[in-house]
């Protein structure tokens, strides 16, 4: 299956658990092997909290969504409990 950037970067964002994260936004290539390395995903277009997610860190890309991995939203949250530290 293929996808174009324009319809990834409208593609929102959900945990395996149905957690929804936001939308793609942005992404990241290794310009050598042409591969994406992260994406990043804000839960609004206005928001300046963000997320990036690694590419190992997708399970799947549908084409309506992108899945990740919960442990995408564990991360966050100790990420967040660190720095309240």
């Amino acid at each position: 299956m293929f996808i174009n950037l324009h319809k990834l970067l409208r593609l929102p964002v959900y945990t395996e658990s149905e957690i929804k994260l936001g939308r793609i936004f942005d992404l990241e290539l290794d310009i050598n092997t042409q591969a994406v390395m992260r994406y990043l995903v804000r839960p609004n277009f206005l928001s300046a909290k963000s997320f990036l997610i690694a590419s190992a860190q997708v399970k799947e890309i549908k084409n309506d969504r992108v899945v990740v991995y919960d442990s995408v939203l564990k991360m966050e949250t100790i990420g967040q409990m660190a720095s309240e530290e």
